[in-house]
């Protein structure tokens, strides 16, 4: 990408981030919990895929024994690996068991520095619920990246919102790893909060009417409860 492009990116894009790190995350739906984290403060990428099963190359429609899981790529200068567990276990039913093993509850962990701060949040969620989490505890392989249609489900719901972000980022995967694109798919499911939307979202690279559309759909969400559907 040229220093041109680059100008040309929304402006929370073009944001450095020295100390990233990576979550990777099974909540039942990962719909929800993409939209959660991407507006969440600290977090720079998210993605869904499938994870934790034992067949090559899963796809939503044979998913075998993998797991619906979201993928967080955050600042760990802003916020830490424990927050993002903390809302974990706030943010779905860890207590109840799994309809299908897609929906499974799980934490990947990629070191051990990950494997000790899951092990000690599985317990404080124990004890703060009064029943034995389900949650499993999985050693990180693989991620196999869901198909397109899965990305950002909450924004492909919203087109002229899509259409506007789409024209920033032609290429898929540019569009996927976006921070702007991250942002508006969370806050379209009503999560974060609107203090900071009203803060962040002239960094989005939105038009002034989309940003207004953004900010009455947040507010559309709240009201109606909904930000986890």
């Amino acid at each position: 990408m040229t220093n041109r492009e680059e100008e040309n990116l929304p402006f929370i894009d073009q944001v450095a981030h020295e100390n990233v790190e990576t979550a990777t995350l099974a909540m039942g739906c990962f719909w929800g919990p993409e939209a959660f984290y991407g507006a969440m403060e600290g977090v720079i990428r998210t993605r869904v895929g499938y994870a934790g099963g034992s067949t090559e190359n899963p796809t939503y429609r044979s998913l075998a024994d993998h797991i619906e899981t979201a993928q967080i790529d955050y600042d760990a200068d802003l916020v830490s690996y424990e927050q993002l567990l903390q809302q974990f276990f706030l943010r779905h039913s860890p207590t109840a068991e799994p309809y299908k093993r897609q929906y499974t509850s799980a934490i990947f962990f990629k070191s051990t520095e990950q494997e000790t701060a899951a092990k000690k949040a599985i317990k404080q969620a124990e004890e703060r619920l009064g029943h034995s989490i389900r949650t499993e505890l999985i050693p990180y392989h693989i991620f196999y990246l869901a198909e397109e249609r899965h990305q950002k489900w909450k924004l492909r719901r919203a087109p002229e919102l899509l259409s506007e972000l789409s024209k920033i980022y032609p290429d898929f995967h540019a569009f996927n790893n976006s921070t702007a694109v991250a942002r508006v798919n969370g806050y379209l499911g009503g999560n974060g909060n609107l203090e900071r939307l009203i803060k962040e979202v002239a960094s989005f690279g939105l038009s002034y009417p989309a940003q207004q559309l953004l900010l009455n759909q947040y507010q559309t969400q709240q009201i109606d409860g909904c930000s986890m559907r």
